[in-house]
């Protein structure tokens, strides 16, 4: 495990190095990775996670394989930067068969190494608000990195990311203040009806379970939370109606996994920079 932390080490190491050669920030470098979202590789940098061969490939077929030497990055053997003249070809960017191979086999030595190792998976948690009430406008401003991570164990593997609930249109399933797991849904078309989910548009962030709507376009949004109105003129109806979300409109979309609800304070969070839970 020490060998294993050390050469993971080295090699975030000499990322930040390169990032620091290039002035540039890892944003901006996950971008031209051609990564979706830049979480990777600050995970790399902040040693969550170590490099996987999508990386070093990724790396091998951008811009900075003219630049970078990837057996440096890869080993911290000779220098950081290539010495030689850079063809200006239709195949400048992409990689030779002997280097893919090079590439291809490094990395495996470094795998067979690690193999008898295992690490925790912790999941990422943006201390944002998943609405679970009225429609209130959420902060929607773009988070570079998670604020804690939780440790669930083997609980859930397949989670990649986990946001805080307010509001109580969805108890008693979800507590106000309590933490939701999730997986993104790439494909809107496999949504599985009557889960749980949630989903943001450029003016809110809910959770709500998904169910057909008479509208073909559109998802029927609802609560969990049966109250009704007690006076008034809104007497006899719910609280937390059901209502349509136009699919379009939706650009990111979360099926709930599971929910982290605790009465006490406990160690499955390991923070960034928080020390309380």
């Amino acid at each position: 495990m020490q060998e294993k932390n050390k050469k993971n080490t080295e090699i975030s190491a000499r990322i930040l190095q390169i990032l620091e050669n290039q002035e540039i920030t890892p944003n901006l470098f996950a971008k031209k990775l051609g990564y979706y979202r830049s979480q990777t590789v600050y995970d790399i940098i902040n040693r969550k996670s170590a490099p996987s061969y999508d990386f070093f490939k990724r790396f091998e077929i951008s811009e900075y394989s003219e630049i970078i030497n990837i057996s440096w990055l890869l080993t911290g053997n000779g220098t950081m930067l290539r010495n030689r003249t850079v063809q200006n070809s239709q195949n400048a960017h992409l990689p030779s068969t002997s280097q893919e191979t090079e590439l291809q086999g490094k990395y495996n030595e470094m795998q067979e190494k690690n193999k008898k190792n295992t690490e925790k998976k912790l999941i990422p948690f943006y201390d944002l608000n998943a609405e679970a009430g009225t429609m209130e406008i959420s902060d929607m401003s773009p988070v570079a990195q998670p604020d804690e991570w939780i440790d669930a164990g083997d609980w859930f593997r397949d989670a990649d990311t986990a946001m805080r609930v307010h509001g109580d249109s969805m108890f008693p399933v979800y507590k106000s203040g309590s933490i939701v797991v999730m997986r993104e849904v790439k494909d809107k078309t496999l949504i599985i009806y009557g889960q749980d989910y949630v989903l943001e548009t450029s003016e809110y962030r809910v959770i709500k379970r998904l169910q057909k709507s008479k509208d073909k376009e559109c998802w029927l949004a609802c609560s969990v939370n049966d109250e009704i109105w007690e006076k008034g003129d809104l007497a006899g109806r719910l609280i937390h109606e059901p209502f349509d979300v136009h699919i379009n409109n939706v650009y990111r979309l979360f099926r709930i996994l599971g929910c982290v609800n605790r009465t006490e304070s406990s160690r499955i969070i390991h923070a960034n920079h928080k020390t309380n839970y």
